[in-house]
């Protein structure tokens, strides 16, 4: 068996890319921790599909503030090196995997690596990219040299990363950082939770339903789409948009909804839900919708999102860019362009009155599924996991593993209470 702990600044039940490598790993037995975030009633320690979480309190932020953004970072990031330190001379972690972002959190990797455990880097995001986009940077800024800087030192630290996809990987290269270094794993979906459907119906027993889940952001185009939704509702009957997830935009978009009349036809889920739920939801939908808009961050992105729908041959809208591009071609997606609200409204209306479209669309995507799949990236991981752990696997006594299983806090009760208060 392996050991090996995971850091991520996520909440981990919700994060579908740690949950996956992670309970990967423990299903070919080895023994994984994993340092994270809480949510409000949530126990510190637990366990969760043979997975042994590491809460530590809430830290997330999503306003405008990049320096209370970056002070957040730097919290959890405290947090985590004397975790993840008190840990490792526990029990002696072959690998420390950081999830990004940010990308200096690997550097909380420090001591189990002076004392021989290989680190390994995966960098889910572009930090300069995301802080352009998020607080109308130019990349010229003293901030965004910096924190690309800072990027090529954390990629130095490690000793292997992984990157998301191959524009993501050029991005990096381009950064300064070495290829060499880099294995790709796509994010790819979980075929336990999202497994082709047979078939795409009109769902004529309550209208015509698009969804989105997930980040609720400006740069997703959730406003676009609902001022396309606005445009249809005398052209569809029985339009829905069911707005799945929650972000610093759910706000302004429910007082958008009110002020264009579609409080009956759009409905918002209260916040996330668990990656279980989230396959029904999806089965219960006509057209999947990603119009996400345009900028230096989203057209590198790969969303997750269409991967999903794809997964359960959903047909999807989404906005045309190169990343996607690279995967989706037009026989397999459809595509508008970013930011337009008339073209999404025309390709809405269109795939509505022609339901042989869509399932042609949802059969076509299917070939991606047969490129990509999790059956063939959790290999690669696998690969990339037990290279780094080389063949001296350190054996290790039982953790009595049982899912939601509470677990004794590890350290003294009055040590963790100041962890705590210096976390939060």
């Amino acid at each position: 068996m392996g050991r090996i702990c995971m850091i991520a600044f996520a909440h981990y039940p919700r994060d579908g890319r740690v949950r996956r490598e992670a309970e990967a790993l423990v299903d070919r037995g080895d023994e994984v921790d994993v340092i994270c975030i809480r949510e409000a009633g949530e126990e510190r320690n637990r366990l969760l599909n043979g997975v042994r979480l590491i809460q530590l309190r809430k830290l997330y932020y999503r306003g405008p503030n990049a320096v209370v953004y970056l002070a957040k970072y730097l919290l959890f990031c405290f947090a985590a090196f004397f975790w993840v330190t008190y840990l490792h001379l526990k029990n002696r972690y072959q690998i420390i995997q950081v999830h990004t972002m940010p990308d200096f959190l690997v550097f909380v990797a420090i001591i189990p690596k002076l004392l021989g455990a290989k680190v390994l880097l995966d960098v889910h995001d572009l930090m300069p990219e995301l802080y352009q986009s998020k607080f109308g940077l130019p990349e010229t800024r003293w901030l965004i040299r910096f924190i690309t800087w800072v990027e090529r030192q954390s990629i130095g630290f490690a000793d292997r990363a992984i990157a998301v996809h191959k524009l993501h990987l050029d991005t990096l290269v381009k950064h300064g950082n070495p290829p060499k270094k880099f294995t790709i794993l796509l994010n790819v979906p979980d075929p336990k939770i999202f497994s082709v459907k047979n078939e795409v119906s009109s769902r004529d027993d309550y209208g015509f339903r698009l969804l989105y889940h997930g980040t609720v952001t400006r740069r997703y185009g959730l406003s676009v789409a609902l001022y396309a939704v606005s445009l249809l509702r005398k052209e569809i009957s029985g339009l829905e948009f069911q707005i799945v997830g929650n972000g610093e935009d759910r706000s302004r978009l429910i007082d958008l909804v009110k002020q264009l009349d579609l409080t009956d036809c759009v409905s918002f889920s209260r916040s996330f839900v668990p990656v279980e739920q989230l396959s029904s939801i999806i089965l219960n939908a006509d057209v999947g919708v990603v119009p996400i808009l345009y900028d230096d961050f989203t057209k590198l992105q790969l969303p997750v999102k269409l991967l999903e729908y794809v997964g359960l041959g959903l047909p999807v809208i989404c906005s045309r860019t190169e990343t996607i591009e690279a995967y989706f071609d037009d026989t397999m997606v459809q595509y508008v362009e970013a930011g337009n609200v008339d073209d999404l409204a025309q390709r809405i209306l269109e795939l509505y009155r022609a339901p042989h479209k869509r399932k042609r669309l949802a059969t076509n995507a299917a070939r991606f599924n047969h490129d990509y799949n999790w059956k063939q990236q959790k290999q690669e991981y696998y690969n990339l996991i037990d290279k780094l752990a080389g063949n001296g696997h350190v054996s290790s006594k039982a953790w009595g593993r049982v899912e939601n299983q509470r677990i004794p806090v590890v350290l003294p009760e009055k040590i963790a209470n100041e962890q705590d208060e210096r976390a939060g």
